[in-house]
């Protein structure tokens, strides 16, 4: 993030109490508990969010050089996201069609020159065209329709890649990110060396993963032993569209609103940057890395979450990637020790009917606007289906 943002956002610091709340939505709000336990309002989310417009996928990192490619699920959908020898990426449904055989799994660092399916052996370029139907003969001559791979739109801007799941008509990432992109351009994420990914399920609905990010009220309480120590009690927070921006501040932060002038204010290394791609993903830019969260819900209740260390370089040896790999560890045993099993037991909570609804408070202002945000657009859809 440039200097002179960094200093306009400092300036909301200037006087206040970094023991109190200072942000706040214009209005709490009640969210109906219906909202993580409903079936059908998953099954509409699910069409609304996740089928019908542009989803993140990954960083370029992952899938830099030829050949290398990405694989996810996206609203149902099995994607993978190949980088061709000319350097852009081919997005394509990632099922065979032959007999809808899953074709790559999780991910290729480069030179993959064919996809051949484990099934039967057909094989296809990597940009989808079908080369063979070894041991076939004559036996698919009648058939009248391509059996190419089915192609789906793919976007790659600011070092982000984005997938339409169920469409082939091309998308502008701008309009994706809703003016993120004035900020996310600065930190070159195209430059960032994929270290590690690792992948777990929880018992939660989905969107309790973005809930555990998008307010720090609960820190004092439920990190109290780890990094409420360290961590100021609010965010600063921005929207741009649905998806909110929230930084977390060291409490070290004021120190320099009054030691230093204006001109050397600066976040690092005094935040976490934390942008919601909502629904299924969020980067968190901290010192000296990059932290990406991707979520797949499973159903109402359930959902897999993928963790991922980006560096802005690749490890020179061992004690480097270790130094990278720790940062994983770290974050990991804070969130899955501490948060995650806490909305496992809410969403147990939530299932037994004995809570009508959650409520949001204007302390909680991220929070507010992305659950806003999401019920916005499913009344939206809704109300263009009558």
């Amino acid at each position: 993030m440039r200097q002179e943002r960094q200093i306009e956002l400092l300036e909301r610091l200037v006087g206040i109490d970094p023991s109190l709340p200072w942000t706040y939505a214009p209005a709490s709000m009640r969210n109906p508990a219906s909202a993580y336990t409903d079936p059908d309002r998953f099954a509409q989310e699910m069409r609304v969010l996740f089928r019908d417009q542009p989803q993140f996928v990954g960083l370029t990192g992952e899938c830099a050089t030829p050949g290398a490619y990405l694989t996810t699920t996206l609203g149902g959908v099995p994607i993978a996201v190949i980088r061709q020898a000319d350097g852009s990426l081919r997005a394509v449904v990632n099922a065979c069609r032959h007999r809808g055989a899953t074709l790559l799994e999780g991910r290729g660092k480069g030179g993959m020159r064919r996809i051949v399916c484990p099934y039967h052996g057909w094989t296809y370029d990597t940009d989808g065209q079908l080369l063979q139907r070894p041991a076939a003969a004559h036996g698919f001559d009648d058939v009248g329709v391509s059996c190419n791979l089915h192609e789906r739109a793919v976007a790659e801007k600011y070092g982000l890649i984005f997938v339409h799941p169920t469409s082939a008509a091309p998308f502008d990432v701008d309009a994706v990110l809703h003016g993120a992109q004035d900020e996310l351009a600065d930190y070159k994420l195209a430059d960032y060396v994929h270290i590690e990914t690792r992948t777990n399920s929880w018992q939660m609905n989905w969107k309790m993963v973005l809930d555990t990010f998008t307010e720090s009220y609960h820190i004092r309480w439920l990190h109290r032993n780890t990094i409420a120590p360290y961590f100021m009690c609010d965010l600063i927070f921005d929207a741009f569209g649905p998806n909110p921006r929230t930084i977390g501040l060291r409490k070290t932060v004021i120190d320099q609103l009054k030691d230093k002038p204006r001109s050397e204010w600066t976040l690092l290394p005094y935040s976490t940057t934390q942008y919601f791609l909502v629904p299924n993903g969020l980067l968190v830019y901290q010192l000296d890395h990059i932290e990406v969260w991707r979520l797949t819900p499973i159903d109402v209740g359930s959902v897999q979450v993928a963790t991922s260390v980006f560096a802005p370089e690749a490890p020179r040896d061992e004690k480097t990637l270790r130094h990278w790999t720790r940062n994983l560890d770290v974050l990991l045993k804070v969130t899955e020790s501490e948060d995650f099993p806490q909305m496992e037991r809410i969403q147990k909570n939530l299932e037994s009917g004995a809570l009508p609804e959650v409520v949001y408070g204007r302390i909680e202002p991220a929070l507010v606007h992305m659950h806003r945000a999401i019920n916005e657009a499913l009344a939206a859809r809704a109300q263009a289906a009558e």
